[in-house]
């Protein structure tokens, strides 16, 4: 740890692709930091990432440090050494974790953004320790690690892309969604997890967010059904087919023609109450196998 000096206040650099891992304070918490901070000082070092001689990026003391540049309030750093910007990410996750304040849609975030940020460590296979070796899955160990479900923590994965992909388009938005100062159902955030960023440009408020979700889940229902639909159809058509087949190899002539006169009475029937054509396409078809059974060789 090192006194802060004039020299280096001018060299830290808030980054937005790190700013956005730190969890939001409710407009009471930032009022009570500030009160503290001017009354007291700023008792703790701020943290930041000595990526060269000449940047100094800021990891952790964001509210504190805004908050000590406005009033002129001295402060100390403490610096930490990282290879690169995803392990200065993974440093911020784990140590937002480590907070006792998190309300329960920030824990569920972080925890997801731990389960995205290992598998894309472990290059994307979650079902290894590391390379040739075999392992539990990402899941599995993060469940035990929060003595959380596996399932729970799945579900932390989607919230915190969700999140993700509307911070983008909506930064305060985001924030006002993890401090809670928006209520918004986890299972809305959810849904934004696997769909096109482009999507979610519109996005500029409560409103739109609600509306996005209801047109996103009114899609995903359309497409349940639709394919509900096709398969019921084609369980029809394999059942038809399988009769027909039977009908060739079991049936004798009398049971054929019976069969074909209910299926003729049945293509009459839909085609003059639906004014049905392909009842009509159907009745000349089995007109012409009557035809063949009765007057064939």
């Amino acid at each position: 740890m090192s006194n802060i000096n004039n020299d280096i206040v001018e060299r830290i650099v808030v980054m937005d692709e790190l700013k956005e891992f730190i969890s939001p304070l409710t407009k009471e918490e930032f009022n009570q930091l500030k009160e503290n901070l001017i009354s007291e000082g700023c008792r703790e070092p701020l943290m930041v990432w000595e990526k060269s001689d000449q940047d100094y990026i800021l990891v952790d003391g964001h509210n504190r440090y805004k908050i000590c540049q406005e009033f002129d309030i001295s402060f100390q750093v403490k610096s930490l050494k990282f290879d690169n910007i995803d392990q200065a990410k993974f440093w911020i996750i784990n140590n937002q974790l480590g907070r006792r304040n998190l309300n329960p849609d920030q824990m569920s975030y972080y925890r997801g953004l731990k389960y995205e940020s290992i598998k894309k460590k472990r290059g994307g296979y979650e079902f290894v320790e590391s390379v040739g070796q075999n392992g539990p899955p990402t899941y599995t160990k993060l469940a035990q690690e929060f003595n959380v479900s596996e399932s729970t923590i799945k579900r932390d994965a989607k919230f915190a892309r969700g999140l993700s992909f509307i911070g983008k388009s909506n930064p305060k938005l985001k924030s006002k969604i993890l401090s809670g100062e928006t209520k918004i159902k986890k299972s809305d955030i959810i849904l934004f997890s696997d769909i096109d960023e482009k999507e979610i440009k519109s996005i500029k408020n409560e409103a739109d967010l609600y509306n996005k979700a209801s047109q996103i889940r009114n899609r995903i229902l359309t497409d349940i059904e639709k394919k509900l639909k096709e398969d019921k159809e084609d369980k029809i058509k394999r059942a038809q087919e399988e009769l027909k087949s039977r009908d060739v190899l079991f049936a004798n002539q009398m049971e054929r023609i019976n069969r074909i006169k209910g299926a003729i009475i049945s293509a009459i029937n839909r085609a003059i109450q639906n004014k049905d054509i392909k009842a009509m396409n159907e009745l000349k078809g089995l007109i012409e196998k009557l035809e063949d059974l009765l007057f064939g060789d």
